[in-house]
């Protein structure tokens, strides 16, 4: 019984350290969020892997980012609307990346941008954020994202 009290707290602490790698830099990052209400977390910190297909530009400072996902990760992690509006692919949003032009948006990134990679159409990366539902569009993505990484092709 000790041993399998002592296996649960070790994998328990396991998933706080594997949480606190991926995602670090929460409270700052949400600070900027244009609109943060109409995103509803559904998996919390997650990881994945896969291409890049599409780079979009958005007014609102943030890069629009479409990836294909590698085989063998969560069906769950996209929806129908990531089907029939992103092609199938998975969304992930850097923010505050871009210059915002969109004037209700000014104030989230007033001053401040995101310090991250962004990659390049057909690259294949890992990439680690919150996984949420954008309730405007109806699709699911990653939003924020705290770490992205180019991997070997």
């Amino acid at each position: 019984m000790q041993r399998l009290l002592y296996l649960a707290l070790l994998f328990a602490l396991a998933s706080v350290s594997a949480y606190g790698q991926q995602c670090t830099g929460l409270a700052t990052l949400n600070k900027h969020i244009y609109k943060p209400a109409r995103l509803v977390e559904k998996k919390g910190c997650i990881t994945v892997t896969g291409i890049i297909r599409k780079k979009l530009p958005e007014k609102d400072g943030d890069f629009h980012v479409r990836l294909e996902l590698d085989p063998g990760q969560d069906e769950d992690l996209i929806n129908d609307k990531n089907v029939s509006i992103q092609h199938g692919f998975f969304v992930f949003e850097p923010i505050c990346v871009l210059k915002v032009t969109q004037k209700s948006a000014i104030k989230a990134c007033k001053n401040w941008k995101q310090k991250i990679s962004l990659p390049n159409v057909g690259d294949h990366v890992e990439i680690a954020g919150i996984h949420v539902l954008d309730t405007e569009h109806g699709w699911l993505e990653m939003h924020p994202v705290t770490k992205i990484r180019k991997l070997s092709p």
